[in-house]
Order: structure tokens, then C-alpha cells, then sequence
């Protein structure tokens, strides 16, 4: 039985980057582990310019975490990974990536004629060949 996990990160960082990359880690794991704690693992024994929503709810309901786990939204404080498993975790594509997995979901302005959602960073669209 292989006790790591493979963690593949979408790494982005538009101030310096000219294309997106993929990352591969290897993180020991004797039992499953949510891909908020294979991503802190990243970050603080591989790389601590790793950027993702740290924050959590300690509930699993404020969705702050949201990225794409395997192509699809999922909370990175909730969803568990099993030993033996590659992970590739993703920006939610539909934001602008401010970097790495962080992405401008907007902040809403109400004015008189309209509610706007102001966002910043870059879109990116992530084709998968399969």
C-alpha cells in the first residue's frame, strides 16, 4: 500500500508568471486527509509561496475554500483524499485567479440602477486533454 498522497496544484501568479504550471507533490499519508491539510502540508514543508483560502468555518458551510478538486467544486476543508490517491486541485474556473488557487469572486456594489460584482485578477480557462 502506498502511503503517500500525490498532489497535483495549479500554480499561477500573474505579476510574474507568463503561463500556468502544474505542480506535483508527494504527501505522506497513513490515513485520508482533506485537501485543505495536503495543501498546508505543501505549503510548509515544500513551498510556503503556495497561495490558497486558508480560512475555515470549523462548520464546512461558508464555502470560502471552494476550488476544483479532480475537475469539480468541491471544499477543500471537507473533501478527504485517500492513501495511494493522485489529487490535481485547481482554481474554480469561473473567477478571475488573483494567484494560485485564490480566485476574485467580486464584491457586490449596490448603487441605485444595479447591483455590480467588481472583480479583479485573470481568467483563466483550464482545457483538460484527456
Amino acid at each position: 500500500m502506498n502511503d503517500n498522497i500525490e498532489v497535483k496544484v495549479f500554480r499561477f501568479d500573474p505579476e510574474n508568471d507568463d503561463r500556468p504550471r502544474y505542480e506535483t507533490h508527494e504527501v505522506p499519508a497513513d490515513e485520508p486527509k482533506s485537501v485543505r491539510t495536503l495543501l498546508r502540508y505543501i505549503r510548509e514543508n515544500h513551498d510556503p509561496t503556495l497561495a490558497f483560502r486558508d480560512h475555515i468555518c470549523f462548520k464546512g458551510t461558508c464555502s470560502n475554500c471552494l476550488i476544483n478538486v479532480n475537475g469539480k467544486s468541491a471544499r477543500a476543508c471537507s473533501t478527504r483524499v485517500d492513501t495511494g490517491e493522485t489529487v490535481v486541485l485547481e482554481p474554480l474556473s469561473v473567477h478571475p485567479v488573483i494567484k494560485d488557487l485564490v480566485v476574485d469572486r467580486g464584491v457586490k456594489v449596490k448603487t441605485d440602477e444595479a447591483t455590480f460584482t467588481i472583480k479583479e485578477g485573470t481568467t483563466i480557462d483550464i482545457d483538460r486533454e484527456e
